[in-house]
């Protein structure tokens, strides 16, 4: 029997390291139109979107690209703003949560549509998803949202207990039926943007930390290790997290770690008792737990996000969590008992306080444009993508705003 692979992920482990790309360090000083800090989903995407919308863009990336939280990213994408529609209008009123939702919703559709349109091999599927309500749990929350998100005509329906149990073999009081959920490779579909931004002229730099950013009334400039220094009017953030370089932004996000499960491929009889698995399946726990089978027939099982451990504990927490993840695992479907996983490993979040992304501006940080806490979800990376190329652009829509840091969520 193969080992357990702890703190790797499997899509980067697929890829040979001679067939990654490379590109060299930044040397000198220069100015750009847009300047992207962060090369992982959400900065390949930003860089392909300003360079099509006609925008010179240098990217710089401290490490290696897609190799830090994006290369270690689950893979699952979802059509949803935040797991519940009802408490955010609470929160913000119905035209600011509609707003989100429905842009949400549409950013699966609109990231397929780009992949197909670029070629991107990264095996993106759209799916249904079924948030599972386990057999003798109330239903009542479940049901109130989706009768609030139908009367503002979003996306979601019930599923009577007989069908959830048919298409997921799990006993279950039933279930909400969200459409457009998915999945994909992210190392892969990082390296195809990046090709397709490449391809749009953009200029790649690797191993390029920015140090220190100052900034006046006409722009921004990013100095970095090595001495080098670039000046543009738009420096866009796309690191994942706050650094210490926005200190102040970090009150508006929880840091915490994920954890995921691939298993080696399941045998036919296995596969048999797992239902249809024609839908991610979902539960209705904080923190929630997502399942798919791919393509090849492994299972894919994350959740369990907690406060991140300090950095001497993280392989202790790492071990403990996939064999918790398994065990969870087992429970829903005994057959699958007794497998052992091939990967697991830990994913690096940063989850809004109010549990939307942050794309946009800040009044603070003048000439920037920040993207924080997509989750390392590509649907959400692709949102952002977009709302902060319209930034660039001078051209916002209106729903962009309910994602800035000026926002009332």
């Amino acid at each position: 029997m193969r080992s357990i692979r702890y703190g790797v992920s499997p899509w980067t482990a697929a890829v040979p390291v001679k067939k990654r790309p490379e590109f060299p360090a930044y040397r000198g000083g220069s100015t750009a139109a847009a300047v992207i800090v962060g090369g992982g989903m959400a900065g390949v995407m930003a860089a392909y979107a300003c360079a099509a919308a006609g925008v010179k863009v240098i990217l710089l990336e401290a490490n290696r690209i897609g190799q830090g939280g994006s290369g270690r990213a689950t893979g699952f994408l979802s059509s949803e703003a935040c797991e519940s529609y009802r408490e955010l209008e609470a929160r913000a009123g119905r035209r600011a949560a509609r707003a989100v939702f429905e842009a949400s919703e549409r950013a699966p559709r609109e990231l397929a549509a780009a992949v197909k349109r670029l070629g991107i091999k990264a095996g993106l599927e759209l799916r249904d998803a079924l948030r599972v309500v386990p057999a003798g749990t109330p239903d009542k929350l479940i049901r109130r949202e989706i009768d609030e998100r139908r009367a503002v005509r979003l996306d979601a329906s019930w599923v009577v207990p007989a069908s959830t149990t048919r298409q997921t073999a799990i006993p279950a009081a039933g279930a909400m039926r969200l459409h457009d959920f998915g999945f994909v490779d992210p190392y892969r579909l990082t390296l195809g943007f990046l090709s397709a931004a490449t391809k749009r002229g953009v200029k790649v730099f690797e191993r390029s930390r920015v140090r220190k950013i100052t900034f006046n009334r006409k722009n921004a400039t990013a100095m970095l290790d090595g001495g080098g220094a670039i000046t543009t009017e738009n420096l866009i953030i796309c690191i994942g997290e706050p650094t210490d370089l926005f200190k102040p932004l970090k009150r508006h996000l929880r840091h915490e770690d994920r954890y995921a499960v691939l298993t080696e491929p399941l045998s036919a009889a296995v596969r048999a008792e797992l239902g249809q698995r024609a839908a991610i399946v979902c539960d209705t726990e904080t923190p929630s737990h997502s399942l798919w089978l791919t393509g090849d027939h492994r299972a894919i099982f994350a959740g369990g996000d907690q406060k991140r451990p300090a950095e001497r504990l993280r392989n202790q927490t790492l071990v403990q969590r996939t064999g918790q993840l398994m065990y969870e695992l087992s429970r829903l479907y005994p057959a699958i008992s007794g497998t052992a996983p091939a990967y697991g490993w830990d994913v690096p979040l940063a989850h809004p306080v109010d549990s939307v992304l942050y794309a946009g501006a800040h009044r603070n940080f003048p000439h920037h444009q920040f993207v924080f806490g997509t989750s390392h979800d590509p649907a959400r990376a692709y949102l952002a993508s977009r709302i902060v190329m319209r930034g660039v652009i001078g051209k916002p829509e209106t729903e962009d705003e309910h994602f800035s840091f000026a926002r009332n969520l």
